[in-house]
This record gives C-alpha cells, structure tokens and sequence, in this order.
C-alpha cells in the first residue's frame, strides 16, 4: 500500500497540504491511496502502518517563495520548527513515536509547500514544482 497524505486543516495556510492532494487527485496516480487528513497527531500512525511508501505533504513556514514545494529530509524534519503545527504534536513527533513503535513505513518522504509570511490564506499552489518532486520522490522509490 502507497499513501500521499495532506496533512491540515480547513482554516488558513494550513489548507495547503490539502489543496496539493485535490491537485493530485485530478493527475490520477495508479497505485496510490490519496488522503486528507485534518491535524492527525498521533492518529497519524494508523495511515503509516501498513503502508510500504508514505508522502506526506504539509504546509511549511519559510522565506521560501509561496506556493513553492520542497522536499524536507528526516534530518531536518526533526529539527523543524517551520512546518505549520499548531497543534502540539505535528508530523514530526507522529515519525519519531512511529520509529520508536517499529511501524514507520520503508519509504517515508516530506514535501513541504511554503506558505511565505501569509497565513490568513493558503498560498497558489505551485503544481509544477509539486509534479516534480514527486514525480523524483516516486521514481526514487
């Protein structure tokens, strides 16, 4: 099982993760299960589970240009204060409690959309730097 989830909510900068997976689900990817999920914390690990390939999208707060998708490394994932989280217990702690329960999947990706200084709104997505990293995130894998 393969898994792109959006990680957010519906308020804000923080719809950007879900508004990546609408994008996603009109580029019909075989083989992938899209998914949308609302400030999971650590509800989070029932999707990663059973899953063999986990992309997660979120929304990421930078200097980055708005709209923008990054690929964010486990490495700097842990030490990233960006990511938009309001909520306690972001993705980051969701994979560190994963790894340490031994259920974090194989392949597990990050992709961050810059959401700029604006967070009243989510950015305009940047569909093509979206298809690309993901496009080498899956020819990657």
């Amino acid at each position: 099982m393969n898994r792109i989830i959006g990680v957010g909510s519906p308020f804000g900068a923080d719809q950007a993760g879900w508004l990546a997976i609408d994008h996603l689900q009109r580029c019909q990817l075989a083989d992938w299960e899209l998914i949308k999920l609302d400030r999971p914390g650590s509800g989070l690990l029932s999707y990663l589970r059973d899953a063999d390939q986990v992309v997660l999208i979120d929304a990421l707060k930078s200097t980055g240009r708005a709209g923008e998708v990054s690929l964010i490394s486990r490495q700097a994932l842990a030490q990233c204060q960006e990511l938009t989280s309001s909520h306690g217990f972001g993705v980051s702690e969701a994979l560190a409690l994963a790894e340490q329960l031994g259920e974090l999947p194989q392949q597990v990706s990050l992709l961050g959309i810059h959401v700029g200084g604006d967070l009243n709104g989510p950015p305009s997505l940047d569909v093509v730097s979206l298809e690309q990293q993901l496009q080498t995130l899956l020819a990657d894998g």
